[in-house]
């Protein structure tokens, strides 16, 4: 059964009163830390529906943006050569994390071109990140088959201009949108700028977007060659963006084992966590997270959380400042309370031909401690 084979069945099924009330309280036993995707909850709905006996017409969750989005970016790309690729190497965000996050509009804002149709359908706002989900069309239909299509984003807040001619001004850029899975011309993506401290929304505020010089692509991971289209419709819009407090969640803590090695983790969002790392060994060289193959580069780690999740470095452009000086580089968030992190010496190899591991240490972000 497919997604549209299963929303059918679902959208016939409506729960008793004491079922929904039942699934309800499901959703606000939530921990708090952690939050479902809308599509999980749906299915978590469905199945307690189910059991309940519930009949008749319940409307589950339709998939939302960055759940399309999301699916997009899990797949893979094979060439015509059959070789396999990920689909955007450049994602590192935690989609999933975001999307359970994000704000839908009541009213979605369409966006009509001659060319190219967009609607903007969601927000997502921690300060520091700010993310809108996109879909959109192609008005030819795409008789082309395109699977990607790039464009230039251009956002006016508080005087100030952001646009790929200020990538100074910012710590990481996505402005993409992706052909949905098992459609034609249905596109899913977002334009997403990640800010640092002094240009970060800290109150709600106008946010002027202007997004212009549409490229589609089918080449590996969306690059854009010289030979790609352009499509010239452009679309200006504003919004009054506030940020969702209730998404940070202030750690600020240094953990240091007994060993000497130690992590400071600042903020944990569904976007990402600031975390700045010393190492108080004999391998005293700090690492750039961003050049782990620098030769320069003495230590570099590798994070996961206690589901086993790799947490990838985030971040195009360079770390982010925070307004106390200190620089804090991003990851992606944990999926739970737990963080495991193991020590590289970059430049000695062991046995099999890879980089050293040194040191290891766990950490417990609900109780503040390091796990000896």
């Amino acid at each position: 059964m497919n997604l549209n084979d299963y929303n059918k069945v679902a959208d016939r099924i409506v729960p008793s009163e004491r079922c929904r009330n039942e699934v309800l309280n499901m959703n606000k036993r939530r921990k708090k830390h952690i939050k479902l995707n809308k599509r999980g909850f749906a299915l978590i709905a469905v199945a307690a529906v189910a059991a309940c006996g519930g009949t008749a017409v319940f409307a589950a969750e339709r998939m939302g943006v960055f759940d399309k989005l999301g699916d997009n970016l899990e797949s893979s790309y094979v060439d015509s050569e059959g070789n396999e690729f990920q689909k955007d190497k450049w994602e590192h965000h935690d989609i999933e994390q975001i999307g359970a996050a994000a704000q839908t509009f009541t009213s979605p804002i369409p966006l009509e071109g001659d060319n190219i149709s967009l609607t903007v359908e969601s927000v997502y706002c921690d300060r520091n990140t700010l993310i809108l989900g996109l879909t959109g069309s192609l008005n030819d239909g795409n008789p082309d088959g395109w699977q990607y299509i790039s464009f230039d984003p251009v956002l006016n807040m508080d005087g100030k201009t952001y646009a790929k001619s200020s990538m100074n001004e910012i710590i990481d850029m996505q402005s993409k949108l992706y052909l949905d899975e098992g459609t034609e011309n249905s596109f899913s993506g977002q334009l997403r700028f990640t800010f640092g401290s002094a240009d970060r929304i800290n109150e709600a505020k106008d946010v002027e977007f202007k997004i212009h010089s549409f490229r589609p692509s089918s080449n590996f991971y969306g690059i854009v060659s010289e030979d790609s289209p352009v499509i010239e419709d452009e679309f200006n819009f504003s919004l009054n963006i506030a940020p969702d407090e209730s998404l940070i969640r202030s750690i600020d803590h240094t953990f240091t084992d007994s060993a000497g090695y130690s992590v400071t983790i600042f903020d944990i969002t569904p976007s990402a966590m600031q975390v700045q790392t010393w190492d108080f060994s004999e391998l005293k060289d700090h690492y750039n997270p961003y050049q782990q193959e620098n030769p320069n580069s003495k230590v570099y780690e590798i994070w996961t959380d206690g589901n086993g999740k790799e947490l990838e470095w985030i971040g195009i452009y360079g770390p982010l400042r925070r307004e106390d000086g200190t620089i804090a580089s991003l990851l992606q968030p944990p999926t739970d309370d737990t963080v495991n992190i193991k020590f590289y010496d970059a430049n000695t190899l062991d046995d099999n031909g890879e980089p050293l591991f040194v040191h290891e240490m766990t950490i417990d972000l609900e109780n503040l401690a390091v796990i000896e």
